[in-house]
């Protein structure tokens, strides 16, 4: 909000959660530099990839396990999650893989990276039918296999906040 008072019609402060604006944010930009001392399991990547937005993380949590280098995004490091201030270390690790990702920046290689994010499928169909694979092995009487379709709640998607 200081910045909008310093620099009028160059900065906006948003002090309070705008899901549709976060998102146009998001969709609007070419990176998202993520950099978390841990993450158990990281929702930031995941709302940007689907948009073509190239996540810059650390190398912590679910951060890991959904950004993949190179493929997906740039990875910095595992930063110091013991100090009480920003680590000079964690600093160095991140600029140099912000830079290390603009060098990619309309090449053919980003373009790939792009793609790979938008392809990326973190729906619960996969897990939901492992799931359901494993409780029928139990082979419990009446038991019996779900319906197979795209969802079981298509309407949850109104729910949604979306641009």
């Amino acid at each position: 909000e200081e910045l909008e008072v310093t620099y009028p019609g160059k900065a906006i402060g948003v002090a309070k959660f705008n899901s549709p604006l976060a998102h146009k944010i998001i969709a609007g930009a070419d990176f998202i530099v993520i950099p978390s001392r841990f993450e158990p399991c990281g929702l930031v990547q995941l709302h940007a990839m689907p948009y073509g937005t190239v996540p810059i993380v650390s190398s912590t949590g679910g951060l890991v396990d959904t950004v993949k280098e190179g493929y997906t995004g740039f990875h910095a490091g595992a930063f110091n999650a013991e100090c009480e201030t920003v680590d000079p270390d964690d600093v160095d690790k991140l600029a140099t893989t912000v830079k290390r990702a603009i060098k990619t920046y309309g090449t053919q290689a980003m373009k790939e990276i792009i793609q790979n994010c938008m392809a990326q499928d973190f729906s619960w169909k996969g897990p939901a039918k492992l799931w359901e694979k494993a409780l029928l092995s139990l082979e419990v009487a009446g038991n019996e296999p779900g319906i197979d379709g795209e969802e079981i709640a298509p309407l949850a998607k109104e729910n949604v906040a979306t641009p």
